[in-house]
C-alpha cells in the first residue's frame, strides 16, 4: 500500500507539473527588441472592450498571466491585441524620451507578465476583423524580425454545438458550446445577452460574446477579466517593414521558431561555422498545418 501511495503522489505531481509546463511560453524563444508605440491612425470606433487573461494561474493577479488580450468590438471593425505589449510600448517610449541617447532600455520596463522575457505568437499578433475578413499582423522573435508579416483571410468559422450547461461570468449567464477546430477540441462559454459574435483570438460565431474559452487539454485558456461599454478608438500602426505573406508560411515560421529558434533564426556557431540548434517541445494552438 505504501508503494502504491508513493506512485500515486508522483503521478499527481507529474500531472500538475505537466499542466504548469503547458501554460508557459513553451519554446523559450527570446522576444524581439522593444517596438515602441510607433505612428498610429484611428481607423474606427468600438462600442465594447473586453480584456481576457491568457493562461493565467491566478485571475486576480495579472503578473501570473502569459498575456492580457484585448478585444475591441465595433459595428464595422474589431481589433484584438496585447495589452501587455501596449504597456511595454508606452514604457519604452517614455524611457527613450527621458533618455534620448540611450542605446537600449532595461528589460524590466517591457517584460510584463509571466515569462515576459520570451516571445509568443499569441502575444505578438494584432488582428483586425472587418466584413468577414481577418488581417493578422505577426511580429517574429529576436533575430527573425526580417520575417515580420501580415496576411488576410476569411474570418475563422468554428462549427459549434450548443449544450444546456450554464455558468456565470462577470455577472452574465453563459451557455456552454463545443467545437473541433484545426485539430483540437475546444469549449467556450458565451453570454447571449451580449449580442456580439466574437471572442478571444480568432474565435467567434456564437450567438453571444465568448467570455471563456479553452482547449480540452487546457494548454490554451482565455477568460474575460474586464468588460466595458462606451466609445473606444481603434488604432492601427503603419507596420513598417512588414511584408505580405500567407497564413501557411507564417504558421510554418512560428512553429519552427518555437521548436528550434536558433536554427530557424540562422544562428551560426562561431567555432564550427555550422547552424546552432537547441530544440524545444512545442504544442501549437492549431495542430493542423494550413
Amino acid at each position: 500500500m505504501k508503494h502504491k501511495r508513493i506512485i500515486t503522489i508522483i503521478f499527481a505531481l507529474a500531472v500538475l507539473c505537466g499542466g504548469a509546463w503547458a501554460q508557459q511560453k513553451q519554446g523559450h524563444v527570446m522576444r524581439p527588441k522593444p517596438r515602441g508605440g510607433g505612428n498610429t491612425t484611428v481607423v474606427g470606433q468600438a462600442q465594447l472592450e473586453v480584456e481576457y487573461a491568457l493562461n493565467a494561474t491566478d485571475l486576480r493577479n495579472p503578473d501570473t498571466y502569459i498575456d492580457l488580450h484585448v478585444l475591441q468590438a465595433g459595428q464595422r471593425l474589431s481589433k484584438h491585441y496585447s495589452r501587455f505589449m501596449e504597456q511595454g510600448d508606452s514604457l519604452y517610449d517614455a524611457y527613450m524620451k527621458a533618455n534620448p541617447h540611450a542605446e537600449g532600455v532595461p528589460t524590466s520596463l517591457y517584460t510584463i507578465g509571466r515569462e515576459g522575457q520570451y516571445w509568443s505568437e499569441y502575444q505578438s499578433t494584432e488582428i483586425f476583423t472587418e466584413q468577414g475578413q481577418q488581417t493578422l499582423y505577426a511580429w517574429m522573435p529576436w533575430a527573425m524580425e526580417r520575417y515580420n508579416a501580415y496576411y488576410t483571410e476569411p474570418a475563422a468559422q468554428q462549427k459549434w454545438t450548443l449544450h444546456p450547461e450554464r455558468t456565470t461570468l462577470l455577472g452574465h449567464s453563459c451557455q456552454r458550446a463545443t467545437c473541433h477546430w484545426r485539430g483540437r477540441n475546444f469549449e467556450a462559454w458565451f453570454a447571449a445577452d451580449i449580442p456580439v459574435r466574437l471572442g478571444p483570438w480568432t474565435f467567434g460565431g456564437l450567438p453571444g460574446l465568448i467570455l471563456k474559452l479553452y482547449d480540452t487539454q487546457r494548454l490554451y485558456t482565455w477568460e474575460a477579466v474586464g468588460l466595458r461599454s462606451g466609445s473606444f478608438p481603434i488604432t492601427k500602426r503603419k507596420y513598417e517593414g512588414f511584408h505580405k505573406d500567407s497564413r501557411a508560411h507564417v504558421y510554418k515560421l512560428q512553429v519552427a521558431a518555437n521548436r528550434d529558434h536558433l536554427k530557424t533564426g540562422g544562428a551560426i556557431d562561431r567555432r564550427t561555422g555550422q547552424l546552432r540548434s537547441f530544440p524545444h517541445p512545442y504544442d501549437p494552438l492549431e495542430l493542423e498545418e494550413p
